[in-house]
């Protein structure tokens, strides 16, 4: 199933950095959290990613970034008969998503002594692993 669509807006809801807290050589762990929205016609739907920078315990950057896009008729038409939004199609905007997080990270940290630290890939199977169930948020 295609669902033609298209990116709307982006947001950086948050971005906070501490790059005098960073130890030269010690490993930064990457925490990430997405979670998916729509409005009830199914025309809309966001991304929300939250990720953060961590070292030791100490927090070195922390980002939450909205994606919002915008769905055809048609594919809403689709998404509606289904009653949910499926995993890989979600997978498929957190790509974006994380895409457009790591550019406004690389772009923020210039010039800091964070900016070396490229958001790697992340497992996005691991990450999404249900379809977005909107049917029952529709009767309410």
């Amino acid at each position: 199933m295609t669902i033609p669509f298209r990116i709307r807006q982006i947001k950086t809801q948050q971005f906070a950095m501490f790059p005098d807290l960073l130890v030269n050589g010690k490993d930064v762990s990457i925490q990430s959290e997405f979670n998916f929205g729509v409005n009830r016609e199914i025309t809309d739907l966001f991304c929300n990613t939250k990720l953060s920078y961590i070292q030791e315990e100490n927090l070195l950057l922390t980002i939450e970034v909205l994606c919002f896009f915008t769905i055809s008729p048609e594919g809403s038409n689709q998404l509606l008969q289904r009653g949910c939004i499926e995993v890989d199609f979600l997978r498929y905007l957190a790509t974006i998503a994380t895409g457009t997080v790591r550019g406004i990270i690389h772009t923020k940290t210039e010039n800091t002594a964070l900016n070396p630290i490229v958001l790697p890939p992340i497992n996005l199977v691991e990450a999404i692993k249900e379809d977005f169930v909107f049917k029952k948020l529709l009767k309410e």
